[in-house]
């Protein structure tokens, strides 16, 4: 029956009909009664969807199990990530000090040999002059200053 229907279920309705021509009266009585059989299956579909909804709340809480253990996954990842990064920086920093040493070294040792090279310089040119000293002495006929000696016993005075 719809909602529509004025004759709810389990009432009899009586017809009475009258023929003007015969003079009779004809009552036709029809009972109507609730069928079972529907509420047997809105009883099975209720069950039905309850099933349904029970499954699908069981699968989002497996979902989110899963979820949890690919966070978890993910940041352990992240942190092997980083301690991974950080080693690397270690060894990076630690070639960078050797290499830094090692140009330290090189530069002091570079500063040695150019300042013995330097001094060997001046050492050169310092007996060059004494010689010239000594050369104009002997042309003017007299001895070589004692100032060139002692740059030449020096080695490292300029003139």
């Amino acid at each position: 029956m719809s909602d529509l229907d004025p004759v709810p279920p389990g009432v009899t309705e009586v017809r009475t009909t009258y023929d003007p021509l015969a003079g009779t009266t004809t009552q036709v009585r029809r009972e109507t009664r609730s069928g079972g059989a529907a509420w047997w299956v809105v009883g099975l579909i209720v069950v039905v969807a309850i099933l349904v909804g029970a499954f699908l709340l069981n699968q989002r809480n497996a979902a989110s199990a899963n979820d949890q253990a690919l966070a978890a996954a993910t940041d352990q990842g992240r942190t092997q990530a980083a301690a991974q990064d950080a080693q690397n920086a270690a060894d990076l920093a630690q070639t960078n000090a050797a290499a830094s040493v090692q140009a330290q070294s090189a530069a002091q040792t570079n500063a040695a040999q150019m300042s013995a090279a330097q001094a060997a310089a001046d050492r050169s040119a310092a007996e060059a002059a004494a010689g010239r000293a000594a050369a104009s002495a002997d042309q003017a006929g007299r001895a070589p200053a004692a100032p060139a000696r002692d740059a030449q016993a020096g080695g490292d005075q300029p003139q």
